[in-house]
């Protein structure tokens, strides 16, 4: 596998390096290049910024990592932000997205989060569990499901304060309501006590007639309107009608003065018709005749066409049999009348009987034509006729329709002026008791008046008030989602509580596939890491586990509890540096065969140096069988080695 790097880490320009399957041990003197290739393989496995910033090299602002033909990512450092180009790169997550994590698993270098937190003394061994497996990513979508709950919760809070508010100004509206119809009693009361007053007919009254005419007017011109347009579409039927009756008037005349007498016409075709069919009888009769004849001929030429007739011996034994031989005469002679019957002369009879059959039955065909065709002649004139009956008879209702239509038109006109009589009259009427209005009102006293427009500024007011309490209910439940006019609080907050209780269900489910989640890796992790520790060489630790400890049933954190063969136990903090780097690369081993066992590279830098060399190579032989490819960093003294060089295999 070649890998190249350009302008990566340490190396500026293009440099070429050849990792080949098993074991491949990258030894050099301290700052030669080893972290550099490194970390170019993992910019492969990663998005971190972070990664790109170290990756590439301060000089530069581009950079390329090429794995074979595969795999790339481009660098570019753009306002001093080192960014990657993914629409030109592909990386190990672009073939696999199951290769996502493998940055947190495959590469157990100094800036590894396991390593970084080890170093720190804050190994988290439920972080790296939720990391590793899926459920950080459920754990995300269960934050945000309980912060959508949260804000969901807040905003019902919200919209059921406006929604009251909303519904006492509602209560606030139904009072001034009831204020208005006891101010409007005493309007009229007020009303009543003016007329009274001033000695003239009850204002109030007068007021109502009018009001009455002026709707009665109102009413009069709407249907004046009305009757003005049924006027107009009678008017327009009858024009219609009468414009159809006059086209199908010029069609029939023109129909009967092409065929004067279409009755007579049909009647000769019939008779024609008969006559050809006649004829073609008195032929079939000729060729029947002719046909019969002809089989006669035929019967004839088997008989008695031959030059000898064979006599059958038993004819001399038998009398009867002799009696037919001698009845059907000499061959070539007829038994009827003794003429001749020789095979020319019936021949000849035969061909002639074929050619007049053949000449019948063509005469009897140009019969049958001639009849088809005054048939079709027939047929075409009988449709003419049944059409101009069609036309005649839709004659007939067009003026039917026309005479309806114009007597319609004739009484809906008598209606038309009725009307217009009938609003002239109430216009009258109207005008009339205007004038009656105006002199009952000069006659009311000036303080009786005042207070009159004091109580009625007073429903105005209140008026007034009530529309701005609908603009303030309108704002208020307007910026309400789902709510209906008229809806209880009740009803509304059973409402959206169904959403919230399909978030809470929803939560609950993220919840269970969480614990599933964190629990299944603790019980994978739990199967394999005392193998991988024990196969690789290790043997201070009798037993490791991963222990859970539970918050309100949900696991809250993890611990790994070790045991000495001395049967001590400690947890995972109380252990030296040395011990804890051991169980994290023993963690990750175990990581990648649980999760992403099928991805090429383990890369390990510098990190297995105070590992002795015998457990050093039982490590590395039992990673050469987990993944294809292991690249390992070894320093070397400037003494041994002046560059960076691949050693291939343990030793």
């Amino acid at each position: 596998m070649k890998l190249e790097l350009q302008n990566i880490g340490g190396f500026t320009g293009v440099h070429t390096f050849d990792i080949q399957k098993g074991i491949n041990r990258i030894t050099a003197p301290n700052a030669k290049g080893k972290s550099s290739l490194l970390r170019g393989i993992q910019c492969l496995a990663s998005d971190d910024e972070t990664v790109f910033r170290d990756s590439l090299n301060d000089d530069n602002d581009t950079g390329t990592i090429k794995l074979d033909d595969g795999y790339m990512r481009n660098l570019r450092r753009v306002n001093n932000i080192v960014q990657a180009t993914p629409a030109d790169d592909r990386t190990f997550f672009d073939e696999n997205s199951e290769w996502r994590n493998a940055e947190k698993i495959a590469f157990f270098t100094p800036k590894s989060r396991v390593v970084l937190e080890i170093d720190q003394n804050a190994f988290d061994v439920l972080r790296f569990v939720k990391s590793v497996s899926g459920a950080e990513i459920v754990e995300s979508d269960l934050r945000r499901k309980e912060s959508q709950l949260g804000d969901a919760k807040q905003k019902l809070d919200e919209y059921i304060e406006n929604l009251t508010s909303a519904q006492k100004l509602e209560a606030e509206i139904k009072t001034m309501q009831g204020d208005i119809q006891r101010l409007q009693g005493e309007v009229q009361e007020l009303e009543a006590e003016i007329a009274k007053e001033s000695g003239t007919m009850d204002i109030t009254d007068v007021s109502r007639d009018l009001t009455t005419k002026k709707r009665e007017i109102e009413g009069l011109h709407e249907r004046l309107r009305v009757r003005e347009g049924e006027v107009k579409r009678y008017q327009d039927e009858y024009e219609k009608a009468r414009s159809q009756r006059e086209l199908i008037n010029e069609e029939i005349d023109e129909f009967e003065q092409t065929y004067e007498s279409p009755e007579k016409s049909i009647e000769g075709f019939k008779a024609n018709i008969h006559k050809h069919e006649r004829r073609k009888k008195s032929l079939k009769r000729g060729k029947d005749m002719v046909d019969s004849l002809l089989g006669v001929i035929n019967e004839a030429y088997k008989m008695f066409g031959e030059t000898e007739r064979v006599v059958p011996e038993e004819a001399s034994e038998i009398s009867s049999l002799e009696k037919a031989y001698s009845l059907l005469g000499e061959p070539r002679e007829c038994p009827v009348c003794n003429g001749s019957a020789d095979r020319d002369t019936l021949e000849h009879r035969r061909d002639g009987l074929r050619a007049c059959a053949t000449d019948l039955s063509k005469d009897m065909r140009g019969e049958d034509e001639q009849t088809k065709m005054i048939k079709l002649d027939m047929k075409e004139l009988q449709d003419k006729v049944d059409g101009l009956r069609a036309k005649r008879r839709a004659l007939d209702e067009a003026k039917r329709n026309a005479e309806e239509y114009h007597k319609d038109w004739d009484e809906r006109k008598d209606t038309l002026d009725a009307i217009e009589r009938e609003i002239s009259e109430k216009e009258s009427e109207r005008e009339n008791l205007e004038r009656q209005y105006e002199d009952a009102t000069k006659n009311v006293q000036t303080k009786s008046r005042e207070r009159l427009n004091e109580m009625r500024k007073k429903v105005g007011g209140f008026e007034n008030e009530i529309r701005n309490n609908h603009k303030q209910i309108d704002r208020l439940t307007s910026e309400i989602p789902d709510y209906m006019i008229g809806e209880t609080l009740e009803e509304y907050a059973r409402k959206k509580n169904k959403g919230l209780e399909q978030l809470r269900m929803e939560i609950g489910e993220l919840e269970t596939q969480y614990d599933h989640e964190v629990r299944g890796a603790v019980k994978r992790f739990n199967d394999k890491i005392n193998n991988i520790y024990h196969d690789m060489g290790f043997t201070t630790f009798r037993d490791i586990k991963i222990q859970e400890e539970t918050t309100r049933g949900r696991p809250s954190s993890l611990d790994v509890l070790v045991e000495h063969e001395s049967g001590k136990k400690q947890s995972l903090s109380s252990l030296s540096k040395a011990e804890q780097l051991t169980l994290g690369l023993v963690f990750q081993i175990s990581a990648k065969e649980n999760y992403i066992p099928a991805f090429p590279l383990f890369v390990i830098d510098d990190n297995m140096n105070t590992f002795d060399p015998d457990r050093f190579k039982l490590a590395l032989k039992y990673l050469a069988d987990k993944a294809d490819y292991v690249i390992v960093s070894q320093p070397a003294p400037p003494s041994e080695q002046d560059e960076l060089v691949i050693k291939y295999g343990v030793d």
